[in-house]
């Protein structure tokens, strides 16, 4: 519109050149002009000037007073370069002087002028010149449009260019655009490594989820996941495509390099196991593979087998694989404890809190902070400890006895026991709740009976481990009294193994271990360890006390467990014990 306006005032101009005169009572044709112009200007709100050419104001429009906010005796003959922003007056002046040479007639082009309050507001100036009979400039012809709206939203347009080019610069993936024919639009600079023909579709058009792609990129052969999404407009119709190509060959190789570490890792942990818990059969091996996949996850475990198979130390070994590792180890055993102090050292008291409660006593779970709390004979709790155990586990958090708050504890729990605890919770002797917190993952030992190839390498290693000093000759067993060894049925497991291994050392003098050296029960197992030349007196009382003694060696000390196989209470039993001094 600015340009057609200006196109008028030049056609106007001109046609005044051919005029000579004009009847005295007719006002000048510029006057009116001017007035039908301005008019037409302040409807369209478009500003107006009329400089001569020393760069002096001899008219301006309604619109332009508004702008500026001046009156209008205040601009009439004021030099207009003054209206501009000083730092761009060089420029209108030699914009001007231009026009004024005859160079141009008109000329376009934006500056910043000085609106109401003196602000700089950009303008789009159009200016004309005004010449007289003779073809001289005499005047100059400005139209201002304010366009700081759109200068606005181009400047936004170009801070948007400005971010977008940025991110597309750092994106790493190979994003090509295509229109909705499949011509190439645009390429992110990570897509100029791809080879010569990139311009071009790797996927088909409108495919569907990602796919793998194989392509040479500087003589290399390199891995890509691909994908290509089509691009609407706003009314909702397909105008191009995105195809976005992940180069993936260092991450393939570094996850290949992850699992090796891993099984390298897993392999040195399985070295590291086998060597604490010896074992060669096809079920111990499946012993060491739970007993990894245990240290690998936080779950409760429950490890079950006869006594002296070595539950405790299939628990340290899973503490020591997992990440608690420098974490505490916390071991109690349920059924060496009296019911009256079970509580408070599981779970702490304060002081006072019953008679001899002299001082604040953390307890086992908070002493196992991040660790390991290892419960071992958990099936002799009684059920009232069952419930504040079980209430412990499910709410992370324990309150010592005479307490009156909670204290939170992360524990990751692993029990044991001799006994058929999943047969006690069906029979309502062990809480089925407190079974299901615990027995997450069930890991079974075999007993040693089970396991004849492993009784040579236990008795080697019980061999190196309890010699008399390090510069000793390791001692052997000879044939005869290998053969004792397998006969044995070792109703103590591993446990009684070593005990006959130390026992055999004890008694040997020279480098072989003999038959002789082994302890009776292994030599005539049908008199249930002992020889009838040296059987103890056959009264009542001897009898009893064999009784007992065995019965506790049988359950590793556990006095419940002792006392239900005798078939007698744990009051009888400790006070039978007191009296035979066992």
């Amino acid at each position: 519109m600015v340009n057609d306006i200006a196109s008028v005032l030049k056609h106007r101009a001109s046609a005044r050149k051919g005029k000579r005169k004009r009847p005295m009572d007719t006002p000048p044709a510029s006057a009116t002009d001017n007035r039908e112009l301005k008019r037409i200007l302040d409807y369209l709100k478009i500003s107006y000037w009329l400089v001569d050419m020393d760069f002096v104001l001899l008219d301006v429009n309604e619109t332009f007073l508004e702008f500026t906010g001046a009156a209008r005796d205040r601009l009439i003959g004021r030099d207009m370069r003054t209206l501009i922003s000083a730092d761009e007056r060089r420029k209108a002046q030699e914009i001007i002087s231009a026009l004024a040479s005859g160079r141009q007639e008109s000329v376009q082009f934006e500056l910043y002028v000085y609106g109401r309050e003196m602000q700089k507001i950009p303008v789009l100036f159009h200016l004309s010149v005004n010449t007289d009979d003779q073809g001289r400039p005499v005047t100059t012809n400005a139209l201002l449009t304010d366009i700081s709206g759109q200068k606005k939203i181009r400047d936004d347009l170009e801070k948007e260019k400005m971010m977008l080019q940025s991110i597309l610069f750092g994106i790493r993936d190979c994003v090509t655009i295509f229109d909705g024919q499949g011509r190439f639009m645009f390429g992110t600079p990570a897509s100029a490594g791809l080879p010569s023909d990139r311009k071009t579709p790797r996927l088909p058009l409108g495919a569907e989820g990602p796919a793998k792609l194989e392509l040479t990129v500087n003589g290399q052969q390199r891995q890509f996941v691909g994908e290509i999404r089509p691009i609407y407009d706003h009314q909702g119709r397909l105008f191009a495509y995105a195809e976005t190509l992940t180069d993936i060959t260092d991450n393939l190789r570094l996850a290949e390099r992850e699992r090796e570490l891993f099984h390298y890792r897993r392999q040195m942990r399985r070295h590291r196991l086998e060597t604490e818990m010896i074992g060669s059969g096809k079920k111990m091996q499946t012993v060491f593979e739970t007993i990894l996949r245990c240290a690998e996850v936080d779950s409760s475990v429950l490890i079950m087998g006869e006594t002296g198979v070595g539950k405790e130390v299939a628990a340290r070994a899973i503490h020591a694989q997992s990440h608690r590792r420098e974490k505490p180890f916390v071991s109690v055993n349920c059924g060496a404890l009296p019911e009256a102090l079970l509580e408070s050292e599981m779970f702490g008291h304060v002081k006072g809190a019953f008679t001899g409660a002299i001082s604040d006593r953390a307890g086992l779970f908070r002493e196992a902070h991040q660790g390991t709390l290892f419960l071992d004979e958990i099936g002799e709790l009684d059920k009232a400890m069952q419930v504040k155990l079980l209430r412990a586990l499910q709410e992370r958090e324990v309150r010592p006895v005479g307490a009156d708050r909670a204290y939170p504890v992360d524990v990751r729990i692993i029990c044991a026991t001799n006994r058929n605890l999943p047969a006690m919770a069906q029979r309502g002797e062990f809480r089925l709740d407190l079974f299901y917190r615990v027995a997450v993952i069930p890991l079974v030992i075999p007993p040693l009976r089970e396991r004849p190839q492993d009784i040579f390498r236990l008795a080697d290693h019980f061999i190196r481990k309890h010699r008399q000093g390090d510069n000793q000759p390791l001692k052997t067993l000879n044939l005869t009294a290998q053969q004792m060894l397998r006969r044995y049925h070792w109703p103590g497991n591993i446990r009684e193994l070593e005990n006959a291994i130390e026992h055999a050392l004890a008694m040997s003098r020279g480098a072989e271990i003999t038959p002789e050296c082994l302890p009776l029960q292994v030599l005539y197992p049908e008199t249930a360890g002992a020889a009838p030349a040296l059987a103890p007196r056959d009264d009542k009382r001897e009898r009893e006390r064999r009784r007992i003694a065995e019965a506790l060696n049988r359950h590793d000390g556990n006095q419940t467990a002792a006392a239900r196989d005798l078939g007698i209470s744990r009051v009888t039993l400790w006070r039978k014990k007191t009296m035979y001094d066992l």
